[in-house]
């Protein structure tokens, strides 16, 4: 069901998308739909909801690989995960990107995008080797960010995502690299202690 879901609202939007239609895709009754989830608006955040579980469940496996590899080449892993989710399912990827300008949607992308955003965090920390808190996750925030906009833009205008990604990441390498580490320790000692937020490690 949730397959036919993510099909039918990243082909034909939220509002044209009809749960007849979607029944029919699933091969199931549209009574049975509204049985299972309520309504097309929970339908949607149950299928939005899972296509970021996928997302996040991907990019979690490439961030915890750590074979020794030089820092090029992890960021190199880590960049082609998204790239990769983008192009081994291209509605489920569609439907994340566009599913925040839905209220039935927008709180579960944004948990699922701070989790994203923490998890990203933590490896700054490691690589930095530095307790960095509040600036980490800002660092990450413009990590996510950039990955995000730059898949959707190489979809949007059909440019080849495998050198859409070495682009990012010839780009975001020499970034990261010339981070102001003092400035990143200076900007935490300068956080108040409400707004600190520590990123949290996977379990």
């Amino acid at each position: 069901m949730l397959d036919a879901a993510c099909a039918a609202f990243a082909s034909e939007g939220f509002t044209s998308a009809k749960m007849a239609g979607i029944a029919t895709r699933a091969g199931t009754s549209k009574p049975t739909l509204y049985a299972r989830f309520g309504s097309k608006e929970a339908l949607y955040a149950a299928a939005v909801s899972r296509e970021y579980d996928l997302l996040k469940q991907r990019l979690f496996a490439a961030y915890a690989e750590d074979d020794g590899a030089p820092f090029r080449a992890r960021l190199r892993g880590w960049i082609g995960a998204y790239f990769d989710f983008a192009r081994d399912r291209p509605d489920g990827f569609k439907l994340i990107s566009e599913g925040e300008r839905h209220p039935a949607a927008a709180a579960i992308i944004e948990r699922t995008r701070d989790d994203i955003i923490d998890r990203i965090a933590v490896l700054i920390t490691d690589v930095s080797r530095r307790r960095t808190r509040e600036s980490a996750r800002m660092v990450a925030a413009m990590i996510s960010g950039l990955v995000s906009r730059c898949a959707q833009d190489a979809i949007r205008r059909s440019v080849d995502l495998d050198q859409a990604a070495r682009l990012c990441e010839s780009f975001m390498y020499p970034a990261l690299r010339a981070l102001d580490l003092d400035l990143m320790a200076e900007m935490d000692r300068r956080a108040t202690p409400a707004r600190r937020r520590r990123p949290r490690r996977a379990t």
